[in-house]
């Protein structure tokens, strides 16, 4: 059995492997990795490398996958004559993700916010606030982000240290550390604790 079956919908995999042949690409998956969901490995004289996050949902490891896939078809055609996520590979991805914008792929929530995200995509769909709560409504945990708690809680990240909201600023949020004072700003996304 084909082990990406488990982690994407079955009638994707024809297109995958058919890109995994044409872009000369060995697919794998990795460890949960906080500062990546995948990353498209150039290789000179062997088979390029992707790596998606193992821990991802489904409709977020197609979209990276996708992702990776464009880099992969980028390289093929400019090796490293344009910028990884220039116009050429935005193009790319446009064209590869299009397949897959129909309800047999993504419900009609993601669709909408996954249209929106190819105006301009962005390096990482983690960039596209509004894509990200979308897709994070599909994973497999309970998570509570900075964004759903009010202005004065209290609430602790994953190393213990505590905060308090402060305010939102234009995307971001204001937060003060309570042991030193100090102001930090957080990603919406951020997850965390209340306590």
């Amino acid at each position: 059995m084909d082990f990406l079956s488990e982690y994407i919908n079955p009638k994707s995999l024809i297109i995958i492997r058919k890109w995994e042949k044409e872009f000369g690409v060995h697919i794998s998956l990795s460890k949960n990795n906080k500062s990546r969901l995948g990353v498209f490995i150039p290789k000179i004289g062997a088979k390029n490398v992707i790596k998606i996050n193992k821990t991802l949902n489904q409709y977020s490891f197609l979209i990276t996958l996708v992702h990776e896939m464009a880099h992969a078809s980028t390289w093929k055609k400019y090796r490293r004559k344009v910028k990884p996520h220039g116009s050429e590979w935005k193009e790319e991805f446009r064209k590869m993700i299009l397949p897959f914008i129909n309800p047999s792929f993504f419900p009609n929530d993601i669709l909408m916010k996954l249209s929106a995200h190819l105006l301009n995509p962005a390096a990482t769909t983690v960039r596209d606030i509004e894509l990200t709560k979308v897709l994070k409504k599909y994973d497999n945990k309970d998570v509570i982000t900075v964004s759903e708690i009010l202005d004065g809680d209290e609430f602790k990240i994953n190393n213990g240290q505590q905060f308090i909201r402060i305010c939102k600023l234009r995307k971001n949020y204001k937060c003060q550390e309570i042991s030193t004072q100090k102001l930090y700003r957080f990603s919406p996304l951020s997850e965390i604790t209340p306590l």
